[in-house]
């Protein structure tokens, strides 16, 4: 399972890398991206006893093939949070300044961001331009991910969400698998270990977890670069099962759940 997930990651990645910018200056093709048959095809790279050699970005229907990937890395400070009431209504949010204290700049009060560290600082790669290019008035490219979960009944089953920059999304995912497809008790999930493929051949797994075992077994899959290190654990969640609520944050991190 992890192999698939790291597979999936990779991919997800490769196409993060390629498209994702500032919808208000680069046409991103959202519904390219999240099309079944798109996903499908995508799908079909994945293998369950080898390895993709080389993740290429995908070509979802909108794409412009002038973009290039960019290479530039997310610096992780971030806070999130999860809320839900009695009567099921749902807050997921997730905020940063980007590094910690941000600029380091306090104007009235506040720190002023350091967002500018979130563009692709290389404007063009290869003669092409990059979609995450440092532009005036533009936003950068953000990994935050507040997740809301819906059942087949169109009622909550899960909000989740994490801090942690580039590695927001994979948190995420390892939370929505473990209570949906695996069906785990919310703070079981949040106790999953995390494993981190931001495309290229690099697999990172958390230091210390069940996973770092497995590296020679991942590696035995086409897996080169498996690297053990300590990685962002900052998720957390409410879940609603039999009408009732269950909150849990990350074991590893600070965070904590509160009821009234």
């Amino acid at each position: 399972a992890w192999h698939l997930i790291a597979e999936a990651e990779r991919l997800a990645y490769a196409d993060r890398d390629r498209y994702l910018a500032d919808a208000d200056f680069v046409s991103v093709p959202v519904a390219g991206l999240v099309a079944r048959d798109y996903l499908a095809r995508r799908s079909q790279l994945i293998a369950p006893d080898r390895t993709i050699p080389a993740v290429e970005p995908g070509t979802p229907a909108g794409a412009k093939a002038a973009l290039a990937d960019t290479l530039t890395p997310d610096v992780p400070s971030t806070s999130h949070f999860v809320v839900v009431d009695r009567y099921g209504r749902a807050v997921t949010n997730t905020s940063t300044i980007e590094s910690s204290f941000g600029s380091g700049l306090m104007v009235n009060g506040y720190y002023l961001n350091n967002e500018l560290t979130d563009f692709s600082l290389a404007p063009e790669r290869d003669g092409k331009p990059v979609a995450n290019r440092v532009e005036a008035g533009k936003r950068p490219r953000s990994s935050m991910a507040p997740t809301l979960v819906y059942g087949p009944d169109g009622k909550l089953r899960l909000a989740v969400g994490a801090a942690g920059g580039a590695t927001i999304p994979v948190q995420v995912l390892r939370v929505i698998i473990g209570v949906i497809d695996w069906n785990l008790p919310v703070g079981d999930a949040l106790a999953l270990p995390v494993l981190f493929a931001p495309g290229g051949t690099q697999v990172f797994v958390e230091k210390g977890s069940a996973l770092e075992a497995m590296i020679p077994a991942l590696q035995a899959l086409g897996h080169a670069e498996v690297v053990a290190r300590e990685l962002p654990l900052k998720a957390n969640a409410i879940e609603v099962v039999g009408g009732k609520l269950r909150g849990a944050a990350d074991p590893r991190s600070e965070g904590a759940a509160v009821s009234e």
